[in-house]
């Protein structure tokens, strides 16, 4: 007897389970999205449409995906890409997948250039290791007179974060340049800057081996690893503010939820003001801002 057809709704309990048992994190919605992706159909869509059957490509597909999941491939990579600020970027192996708490530094970035009474017009933003260019793309679309130049050690980073600046319409204004920390950084920049931004790599060293099985199979460790203390990068950016970034301008980074403490002191080390710490959306510390002394507070 052939296998009965199975509908949209059964699918996304049947898998949702199996995910589940699998240790799979949000297993409903990559449930829902690896669906989607076979059918061409949005979340919404797929209850709209919960009593359909799979044709039996369609139900192979899925399958495939949905293995290729509880195996620890990530979700983003089986998409190919992900939502991120209210946006789609693409994804790509080898490149590093940015984490839902990253928006908190974007929103943070957002705050400091537009917020308040800020009197910048054509403001300039600097970014540290840009991976896949969301940080950059998502400023600069919140940002329309916004420029940003971009560092990143990954040739595959530098061309999908050129990829999603083209996708976003904000090529014009957003550049990609290979090479390490500030490096790539044209001599013309220095002391002009009003933000420099970074979501550097802080895990520690010692800590590698007990991240998730996908996170240590598709992610590249040199966007991991901060070193012994995981602060290696934050010493050097916080080095660099005072260079790069004009008097009043801002050091913004993203900071794992134990390190709030000790990258605010290694800020105020290095003389800059303001130093402050905000949370994300679990109410745990994820972004540490810093300000270069010397210009009035309106920017």
């Amino acid at each position: 007897m052939a296998e009965p057809l199975r509908t949209v709704r059964e699918l996304i309990l049947v898998t949702a389970d199996y995910l589940s048992d699998k240790d799979v994190d949000s297993a409903r919605l990559n449930a829902e999205r690896l669906l989607g992706e076979v059918l061409g159909l949005a979340r919404i869509d797929l209850y709209l449409n919960h009593d359909r059957p799979l044709t039996p490509d369609e139900l192979d597909r899925y399958r495939e995906l949905v293995k290729r999941r509880a195996a620890g491939e990530p979700l983003q990579a089986l998409l190919g890409e992900t939502e991120f600020y209210g946006r789609s970027f693409k994804m790509a192996d080898g490149v590093f997948i940015p984490r839902p708490e990253t928006e908190r530094l974007v929103e943070a970035c957002v705050g400091l250039l537009t917020g308040g009474n800020s009197s910048l017009l054509s403001p300039l933003a600097l970014e540290v290791g840009g991976g896949s260019g969301i940080v950059a793309c998502s400023l600069a679309a919140e940002i329309p007179r916004l420029r940003v130049v971009v560092s990143d050690l990954n040739p595959r980073a530098i061309e999908l974060g050129r990829v999603n600046a083209r996708r976003l319409g904000v090529s014009a204004r957003v550049e990609f340049l290979e090479g390490e920390v500030c490096d790539p950084f044209a001599a013309d920049l220095r002391g002009r800057a009003d933000l420099l931004v970074s979501n550097p790599p802080y895990i520690r060293s010692g800590d590698l081996p007990g991240l998730p099985r996908e996170v240590l199979a598709h992610d590249p460790p040199e966007a991991l690893d901060g070193g012994p203390d995981g602060l290696r990068l934050y010493h050097e950016l916080a080095r660099h503010a005072a260079t790069w970034l004009r008097p009043g301008g801002w050091l913004a980074v993203e900071i794992g939820h134990d390190q709030a403490e000790q990258v605010s002191a290694i800020c105020a080390a290095s003389d800059l003001e303001n130093v402050e710490v905000a949370l994300d959306y679990n109410r745990l510390p994820r972004v540490v801002t810093a300000r270069v002394p010397g210009a009035a507070e309106g920017g």
